[in-house]
């Protein structure tokens, strides 16, 4: 067992008494890195991982055993999903931008403006959603890793230490942190900041230290993260939504026993539902705290917002559709699943 068992001790603690009677070591090993806090509070991804690895070891009745590596301890997430392909790792836990590192056909994830809602990316990212059950087939045949299960979290905005940012004008000139993923730096550079990729776990001390100006994630990353020690502004831009997910090794997958595959995809649903229901409440309270803590929050107008959603989506789905083999097809069946889901809510209606 890891360490990140000593921060969650009472829910251990409560499982403990109810695995007591299993005795003996565990069968099979899954581990699984993540460069998250390990505190499963800190972030939905953190209490997505939390609840996964309580439950697989419950629902697998002692013969599996969890193991979370958090905090960047087994290199950053591109690193894991290296090790989870080549079979070093059983599990990763990314973004799905890190993901089109490995398969380019998962960045419409990552195209801005994409997706209407948080309800909506709920519903989308599910393995038995007939758009994503195409995706996840396809993922699995090229590369042999698998998506576990996803963590719709929230939507990416814009910090800054220089100035307030509300329009295209404002932001120009700014160095912007990105993640390693195209349509980002295009998108980004189209309003013309300076997007500068940089690794994860090196944004903090860029921030600080003036390398760049700004970065752009969700609320819960800019609370957790502590950047309201290095940066002063946030724009409430919502041009991205931050998809996270567990990933695995599709070969190692297929070598556990029926009962134990089980036993983790139940956990994996499981912990999705916890992570899905944490993060719209993370959204309230870290906008609070954020704004206690000295930052100051603009929402920008819908017309403000249209101009940001203009510029930043004709680089970035352009792109797409030129660069990602099969990317126009993606985007119009994409958009004819949004436009199913939406239209689904209407049979809520009584």
């Amino acid at each position: 067992m890891c360490f990140r068992k000593n921060l969650i001790a009472p829910f251990a603690l409560a499982l403990g008494l109810i695995l007591a009677g299993t005795a003996g070591a565990a069968q099979y090993v899954m581990k699984i890195a993540s460069g998250n806090p390990a505190n499963p509070m800190a972030l939905p991804a953190s209490a997505g991982l939390a609840i996964f690895e309580a439950k697989a070891e419950l629902y697998a009745n002692g013969a599996l055993d969890v193991q979370v590596f958090p905090d960047g301890q087994l290199g950053d997430q591109l690193s894991g999903l290296q090790q989870v392909k080549s079979g070093e790792l059983q599990g990763d836990e990314l973004a799905m931008g890190v993901m089109a590192n490995l398969f380019p056909k998962i960045t419409f994830t990552d195209l801005p403006y994409v997706m209407p809602d948080m309800k909506v990316a709920q519903d989308l990212y599910r393995r038995d959603n007939p758009f994503m059950k195409s995706i996840l087939k396809e993922l699995e045949d090229t590369t042999g890793v698998g998506i576990l299960f996803f963590m719709p979290q929230a939507y990416r905005h814009v910090t800054n230490s220089r100035r307030p940012v509300r329009t295209m004008a404002d932001i120009k000139g700014l160095k912007i942190r990105t993640m390693q993923v195209r349509p980002h730096i295009l998108m980004f550079n189209a309003t013309g900041a300076q997007a500068t990729p940089i690794p994860w776990l090196e944004v903090y001390t860029s921030l600080q230290t003036g390398v760049v100006d700004g970065q752009e994630n969700p609320l819960a990353t800019i609370r957790s993260s502590n950047y309201h020690e290095v940066q002063k502004y946030i724009t409430l831009t919502g041009h991205v939504h931050l998809v996270g997910a567990v990933v695995y090794n599709v070969e190692w997958f297929k070598s556990l026993p029926r009962e134990l595959q089980y036993a983790v995809m139940k956990a994996a649903d499981e912990a999705k539902v916890g992570s899905e229901a944490i993060a719209p409440l993370y959204d309230i309270i870290d906008s609070r705290q954020l704004i206690e803590k000295g930052m100051e929050i603009y929402q920008p107008t819908p017309e403000e917002l249209a101009e940001f959603k203009k510029t930043m989506q004709e680089p970035a789905f352009a792109w797409f559709r030129e660069n990602v083999e099969g990317g126009g097809k993606v985007l119009d069946d994409l958009q004819k699943e949004i436009q199913r889901i939406q239209d689904s809510y209407y049979n809520l209606i009584y």
